[in-house]
């Protein structure tokens, strides 16, 4: 039986399972992680363990998603295991921290005020461009939206 399975199934010792699990992070390398490693090195102003599911570690750790947190500093973990999403579903948080998909749309990162507003800036400077996409998208898409991704 699989960790994740008793995640999903265990709800008397989804806790305890927790603590056994092990996942590749974006700052991990070669190695694995567990949650316990990813909350000791999560930076001061960060309230959620951010996580990335894939098909492989490859096609993970290249999203363009991973890549915003990466340069901000922010750690990932790389859920590749098919199991693994329904496995989070349940898990929902660990040590107080909530688990949040990078790929969910709106995520908002901590930001210092300066981040605060040179994003508010883009967004306005962008709102009739992605205006103008959708019209021309119309049912293709749901919405258009800008993302971000800063360098540093």
């Amino acid at each position: 039986m699989s960790l994740q399975l008793g995640i999903h199934e265990d709800s008397t010792n989804r806790k305890k399972l927790a603590d056994f699990l092990r996942f590749h992070s974006s700052q991990s390398g070669d190695e694995m992680t567990s949650f316990k490693d990813y909350v000791s090195r999560m930076k001061e102003n960060q309230k959620s363990i951010y996580f990335i599911t894939g098909e492989s570690k490859d096609a993970v750790e290249n999203s363009a998603f991973v890549e915003r947190l990466r340069k901000r500093g922010y750690e990932v973990m790389y859920m590749v295991d098919p199991i693994d999403e329904y496995a989070v579903q349940q898990l929902k948080e660990y040590d107080g921290k909530t688990l949040v998909s990078v790929t969910k749309e709106g995520l908002e990162l901590p930001e210092d005020e300066e981040e605060k507003k040179r994003h508010e800036e883009n967004k306005s400077k962008f709102e009739g461009l992605c205006k103008v996409m959708k019209e021309i998208l119309d049912k293709k898409v749901e919405k258009v939206i800008m993302i971000v991704v800063y360098s540093f």
